[in-house]
């Protein structure tokens, strides 16, 4: 293509012309060579924008056809994933070989695997802070190699106008969901009124002293997450942890269902770092409990990816399958299905309806929100040191 734009612009400069005689014939000439000069560059550029969309079917198709001889794909997960049926029903020659657990039951599979010399996962979505152990491990190889749709490959299509990604060097943990945690603080609604609490700080006051039950954040899941999640709060930080399990005399359970039973028989007012959507449920069924929307407090709420996040496995042993099925997931159609699943996964994408979600998932234009997927978030012992020894100064059992 370099050779016919030196011609056009050799054309356009005059450089072809012979010597003019007369005035009017130079200022004829010129507008007949601007003329054409527009009509030919139009006419490659056209040339170029066909060419690029021959040069992605021509590769999607190529990849779908070999995605098709592998046959299948291993997809290790934690939570929901009804929305594989309608990939399967896209791509009926492709089936999803899925591998469920939990996401460090997970995280140790997959290790353990590997050690053994064998690279079973192609895929995983274990989470937020086990994939990064994948990273650390370099088992991974950068996501955006595998996207060919232009729709995925296109920035302006997602929240912020970029790509997300969890890992410091924006490659490896892809992030394409961002919902309004609504895992943070619940509370029985015969006991605490939402204008009690205004600010994180307020659940320090003394009138909530053995009134609150926390998830466990020294294990995995929702504790975990949410306990780190206020440790690297600017706003909150080891300090409002320190106090919380010093001052508070604070119920710790590892039981997320067990913890919303406490505080729907009243035995405790208020849950921090729950299960949301099962307290959502429990309040659908008519118990007396719901969840704080915190996007209102002083420190703002915390969009959070839902244990969401994508990572493609280095030595997949289905490559094409694998590629088809990320750009199925990050497309518009991929990314519609995630939200109806549930309605509690709003999509980074921002050019789909959110009209599938819980409104209190959803993100508001205007609200505060404080991303909690961030690299320099992601290691939990700091978090995990300023509990213990929070517990053992209080006199709680480690």
């Amino acid at each position: 293509m370099v050779l016919p734009f030196l011609i056009i612009r050799e054309f356009c400069r005059g450089g072809f012309q012979t010597r003019p005689y007369n005035g009017t014939k130079i200022v004829r000439r010129n507008n007949m060579q601007v003329f054409c000069c527009v009509i030919i560059i139009v006419f490659l550029a056209l040339n170029q924008i066909v060419y690029g969309a021959e040069a992605w079917t021509g590769e999607w198709e190529r990849t779908i056809k070999a995605a098709e001889q592998e046959g299948e794909f291993s997809y290790y997960t934690l939570g929901e994933f009804r929305f594989l049926s309608e990939f399967e029903k896209r791509f009926p020659r492709v089936k999803v070989k899925v591998v469920q657990g939990k996401g460090n039951e997970l995280l140790v599979r997959i290790m353990s695997e590997r050690r053994a010399g064998k690279f079973l996962a192609d895929v995983a979505r274990i989470g937020n802070t086990s994939p990064y152990s994948l990273y650390q491990a370099k088992a991974l190889q950068p996501i955006a190699s595998a996207f060919v749709l232009p729709e995925v490959k296109d920035e302006s299509k997602w929240w912020s106008g970029k790509h997300q990604y969890i890992d410091a060097e924006g490659k490896y943990i892809f992030v394409p969901v961002g919902s309004v945690s609504v895992n943070m603080v619940a509370h029985n609604t015969e006991l605490v009124s939402p204008t009690e609490l205004r600010s994180f700080w307020d659940l320090l006051n003394e009138k909530w002293r053995a009134k609150i039950v926390v998830t466990d954040p020294r294990s995995g899941g929702y504790g975990r997450s949410g306990a780190r999640t206020v440790y690297y709060h600017p706003q909150l930080g080891p300090e409002f942890l320190r106090r919380l399990f010093t001052e508070q005399v604070v119920m710790v359970s590892r039981d997320y269902r067990q913890a919303i039973d406490w505080v729907a028989q009243k035995r405790f007012s208020i849950l921090l770092f729950g299960n949301g959507d099962d307290i959502l449920q429990a309040k659908a069924q008519g118990l007396p409990i719901n969840v704080f929307d915190t996007s209102g407090w002083k420190e703002g709420g915390a969009l959070e990816p839902g244990a969401f996040t994508l990572s493609w496995l280095d030595r997949s042993p289905h490559p094409n399958a694998s590629k088809v099925f990320i750009n199925w997931l990050l497309s518009r159609e991929g990314q519609m299905a995630v939200q109806r699943d549930g309605g509690v996964n709003d999509s980074l994408r921002v050019d789909i309806p959110k009209t599938d979600l819980r409104p209190l998932a959803r993100r508001k234009e205007g609200a505060k929100y404080m991303v909690t997927w961030k690299a320099e978030w992601m290691d939990p012992e700091p978090m995990q040191k300023v509990v213990n020894q929070a517990l053992a100064k209080s006199g709680s059992k480690p």
